[in-house]
């Protein structure tokens, strides 16, 4: 019979047999792995042959890539992606960007974009805006592009790039609102022509020379689409007039001659 010291000393035997597979079995991994990664780095297989965007509209897909500096001819595995999000952003139009690398050779840009929906016109200049108040571009002429008038703004100097009054949360919100319900409405109703922000307690949308009066923002949906109900029923898209229901009481119009 083995004594317990014979025991133990096979024991340990086997288990230092154990820790040198596993140290060889770790080496041979490590190996492997940085092997594979020099390979990754090296081999032209894995240069990118084309870079794909999606999802633009108002941004060509080369303005896009120049933009991010990927270039056909380098390693995936090289690319700084968070550089390149960085520099696309730069654009106004781009609301936000993914990019994703396709093995072994491909390039996935993916952007949002700001909508423009709204105009400013200061002097001979206009300054194309989005429902978040940013501007997006600056424009001698905006012929051919379907915007709505936006009053009630007045800055010395607008920016492209930047929200034309940071300081004025509440208006900046309001354009959201009813950037949203001007989005929703029937395909046979048309757009406003001006929506009018100088006075928050007076908000005002117009179709021509008929004023939608809308008083402050509260409940403006339920407002907004009363005042549309009246506005379609009554045909009064080409009337010169007024539409109020800025109150809790039944909604006023009124026809000019």
């Amino acid at each position: 019979m083995k004594s317990s010291s014979t025991l133990d000393k096979n024991e340990l035997i086997e288990k230092r047999r154990k820790r040198k597979k596993i140290k060889r079995y770790m080496l041979l991994f490590i190996l492997f792995i940085s092997i594979s990664i020099t390979l990754c780095l090296k081999l032209p297989y894995f240069n990118i042959k084309s870079i794909e965007v999606e999802n633009n509209r108002n941004i060509s897909s080369d303005e896009i890539i120049k933009l991010s500096d990927i270039g056909t001819g380098k390693n995936i595995f090289y690319l700084d992606l968070q550089r390149s999000k960085t520099n696309i952003t730069k654009n106004s139009y781009i609301l936000s960007v993914k990019i994703r690398r396709k093995l072994p050779n491909i390039i996935k840009i993916h952007v949002e974009e700001r909508t423009a929906v709204f105009y400013i016109k200061k002097g001979e200049k206009y300054f194309v805006v989005d429902k978040n108040g940013v501007i997006l571009e600056e424009k001698e002429l905006i012929s051919g592009m379907k915007l709505i008038k936006l009053d009630g703004f007045d800055k010395n100097n607008y920016k492209v790039g930047e929200v034309i009054n940071e300081k004025d949360g509440k208006k900046i919100k309001t354009i959201g609102q009813i950037t949203e319900l001007i989005k929703n409405l029937n395909e046979d109703i048309p757009e406003p022509s001006i929506v009018d922000l100088s006075d928050l307690t007076d908000i005002k949308v117009c179709y021509g020379n008929m004023v939608i009066k809308l008083g402050t923002s509260d409940d403006i949906d339920k407002k907004y689409n009363r005042a549309i109900n009246i506005l379609m029923y009554n045909k009064l898209v080409d009337k010169k007039g007024y539409i109020d229901v800025s109150y809790k009481g039944d909604p006023v119009f009124l026809v000019e001659d």
